[in-house]
């Protein structure tokens, strides 16, 4: 039987013996220590290309850059514990870690106790964090769905043609109102790599999965490719064809989902109608 993964922890630590110490510690106590930076530039390359779930930060380190300029570049994009590991506990100092809002700060010599209890406790305290999240996004997602579900139908009998772009407008800030944030915090964009097309590539790869997900969890049923999505099955599949403002909502939707993740280009519509099962198809266009 396989060992259950553990946490991701990215040490900072421009001592090379007391970084292997730490290593050590960690490994030792079941986690998986994704890189040891000895700068600041390391620990920002380190942390977007490995990710980490907590970070032990010294804070005095080589280079123009130190550890607590280094926590604030990486979270960012990394919601994630820090706690910091230093020699240095003048009141400056602690005043610019504590804008950082740190899970600890622990003072060199370190007991070992001491760290391994304040790992797991920070850990714990993201993971309640996170269900939190869960629990009122799941919330909101219920919302969203109530609305499309309940409201929409009244409404778009009544919505006149010309009124089509202002109906859609409302529905749109709704949407946004309810899950941009969630958006943000599942897929931790670094919009200063969107010009790597590799990056880009799979910036978008991980938007057209988002938009599958989020779309099943309202009802629909997706099917996705490797730049395009395909509803095969939606809320009100059986009135589309009296209404196309059904297919209009999803298509506001899909663009400022799009918008949200910086990476330009634009989102291609097409729908087949008929006696069969509508399918909208969604694809992506740089």
């Amino acid at each position: 039987m396989f060992p259950v993964p553990k946490e991701k922890i990215l040490v900072i630590e421009d001592e090379n013996i007391t970084a292997l110490e730490i290593q050590t510690k960690l490994e030792s106590w079941g986690y998986n220590v994704v890189g040891l930076a000895g700068s600041g530039e390391d620990a920002i390359r380190i942390a977007n290309e490995k990710g980490t779930d907590l970070i032990l930060a010294d804070i005095v380190l080589r280079g123009d850059m130190d550890g607590i300029d280094a926590v604030e570049r990486i979270s960012q994009r990394f919601d994630v514990p820090i706690i910091y590991l230093t020699a240095h506990a003048d009141g400056d100092t602690f005043e610019r870690a504590k804008q950082t809002k740190p899970s600890g700060y622990c003072i060199k010599p370190f007991d070992d106790t001491e760290l391994k209890y304040g790992i797991e406790i920070a850990l714990l305290r993201k993971d309640l964090e996170f269900k939190n999240h869960e629990s009122i996004e799941k919330e909101r997602m219920s919302t969203v769905k109530d609305f499309m579900l309940s409201s929409t139908p009244a409404l778009t009998s009544q919505v006149k043609i010309e009124n089509t772009a202002s109906f859609l407008s409302e529905f749109a800030k709704f949407f946004e109102g309810n899950m941009k944030k969630k958006f943000e915090r599942e897929l931790k964009i670094n919009h200063a790599s969107l010009d790597n097309p590799e990056y880009s590539r799979k910036i978008l790869s991980e938007y057209i999965a988002w938009m599958a997900h989020m779309l099943s969890n309202l009802g629909y049923r997706v099917e996705t490719g490797s730049d395009d999505f395909t509803v095969t099955e939606c809320l009100w599949s059986p009135n589309i064809k009296d209404n196309k403002i059904y297919c209009l909502m999803c298509k506001a939707m899909a663009e400022l989902i799009l918008k949200w993740t910086g990476l330009g280009g634009k989102i291609h519509h097409s729908y087949l109608l008929g006696p069969n099962t509508p399918r909208c198809r969604f694809s992506y266009q740089s």
